[in-house]
């Protein structure tokens, strides 16, 4: 056998290996707002996130993960895929789109700087078409990752303070600041969990993208040996304190998106009559893992579940809720302006908040904080234009298509099904906030979703053959 062939296979293996550990620690670290390096670019009073350039520990595991995945794709000696069409063009579409909107940008460099961010992820996308990780490269760091940002958010709300984990990103936390995000009965206001993250809702969109990956992975090892079924129990600890730590953040968009996610995984995991009756009993003890860890948390948090579905009336006479939807209502009156004004080439991309600051005069800035809108696809037309609302709106309507379409082996596989979801809860969230559009973790676990999908849906499979089959040591 040809040397040099054996050489190529041993360095393109290596190569992959350190890809996917790249990217292990990319979803592992994906949800720390911790800042290696903060630019400062202040515009008082807009809340330093939306000026300032930033360096997270994500960043460096994202650029490892290029800088070890494109040589392995080249020295693999395998056919380069591009992806399918209908996620790669109009992905691509918007990067570019972005570029062009550095020249019409109230803050050029801003715009230019979640240019190259978007360009990254456009590579990340590339390497997860090609390198598709197995199963166990996605649901362990996720599963690690919710341990340690779940841990951290009960004890957060336990205590009702932040428990000195400043060093790691910990924001200083206290409900009686302003500024913090509080539920608020009568004149008690209750912290909501934020674990290193900025954000209750920022933390809630982590722990619904990771649920979902791990108990697709718990579903997944059944269909290998008795040995690796067993160890699926390792994966309770996490899915019982995500699913506790989701309920402390509140996010009801999380929530609701997570839900949605399991419906997915929960179709295609009743594959067959014949296993049909043992996924249902497999599906009795995820749910009591589940209704037990939230048991103690829904009985002693009646009345903040009762104000977040709006019962006795809490969305108008509820000072906290009535201010957050009348604050929503002003934000997508505003990016309306704004886009009306700027149909064609946009404001510049993550420059929406700025934009609203110089040049919306009727937005009540005095009242309510300025922010993005909490709806992707406007953000998207906003900043990028008629032709980058329509890129987004393809992006959201074109999955769930083709999972239709396909969904015969979307039934058949549920890893498979696990990827799908996780396009669907983050096309739930994009419904109700901003952060898959701009924050870089949201932005992480986006095309983290599209790549992968893109990686399982592109797989020619053999009849009987499955994802996990063909992802070889998941």
């Amino acid at each position: 056998m040809n040397s040099t062939f054996i050489s190529g296979t041993r360095l393109s293996a290596g190569l992959t290996l350190a890809a996917r550990l790249a990217f292990a620690g990319l979803l592992f670290s994906s949800a720390s707002m911790w800042r290696w390096v903060d630019v400062e670019r202040r515009v008082p009073p807009l809340f330093g996130g939306y000026t300032d350039f930033f360096v997270y520990p994500s960043d460096l595991f994202l650029l490892l993960t290029l800088a070890f995945g494109f040589p392995a794709i080249l020295v693999s000696g395998k056919r380069i895929t591009r992806g399918p069409w209908y996620l790669t063009l109009p992905l691509v579409a918007l990067v570019t789109l972005s570029f062009i909107s550095t020249f019409v940008s109230v803050d050029p460099p801003l715009t230019l700087y979640h240019s190259i961010r978007l360009l990254l992820l456009l590579g990340l996308y590339f390497v997860l078409c090609n390198l598709v990780p197995p199963a166990v490269w996605v649901a362990v760091p996720l599963a690690l990752g919710v341990m340690a940002q779940g841990g951290v958010a009960i004890l957060q709300f336990v205590n009702q303070s932040s428990i000195g984990l400043g060093r790691l990103g910990e924001l200083p936390l206290d409900p009686l600041k302003t500024g913090t995000s509080i539920l608020r009965y009568d004149d008690v206001r209750i912290l909501r969990a934020y674990g290193l993250t900025d954000h209750p809702n920022l933390l809630g969109g982590f722990l619904a993208f990771a649920l979902i990956f791990i108990l697709g992975y718990y579903f997944a090892l059944a269909d290998f040996g008795s040995r690796k079924r067993r160890l699926r129990v390792l994966l309770f600890l996490p899915l019982a304190l995500g699913l506790i730590a989701l309920f402390y953040t509140f996010s009801r968009s999380a929530q609701l998106a997570f839900g949605m996610g399991v419906v997915v995984v929960f179709a295609a995991s009743l594959r067959g009559r014949a296993q049909r009756s043992l996924r249902l009993r497999e599906w009795l003890v995820v749910a009591l893992v589940g209704l037990s860890a939230l048991a103690v948390p829904f009985i002693n948090n009646q009345r903040l579940i009762a104000q977040r579905v709006g019962q006795a009336n809490a969305f108008s006479d509820n000072v906290g809720e009535a201010r957050s939807l009348n604050e929503r209502d002003e934000l997508t009156n505003s990016a309306n302006r704004l886009f009306a004004a700027h149909q064609l080439w946009g404001v510049g991309n993550g420059a929406l908040t700025l934009t609203m600051y110089y040049l919306d005069k009727q937005f009540p800035g005095d009242t309510y904080y300025y922010q993005p809108v909490h709806f992707v696809l406007l953000v998207a037309a906003t900043e990028l234009g008629l032709f980058g609302g329509f890129f987004w709106l393809w992006l959201m309507a074109m999955p769930p298509l083709v999972m239709w379409l396909r969904r015969a082996p979307l039934i058949q596989d549920v890893w498979r099904a696990a990827i799908a979801a996780s396009v669907i809860i983050l096309l739930v969230v994009s419904f109700f906030d901003y952060y898959p559009w701009l924050w870089q973790a949201g932005r992480v676990w986006q095309w983290s979703a599209w790549g992968l999908f893109a990686g399982v849906f592109s797989i020619r499979q053999s009849p009987g053959e499955s994802t996990n089959t063909r992802m070889q040591d998941a």
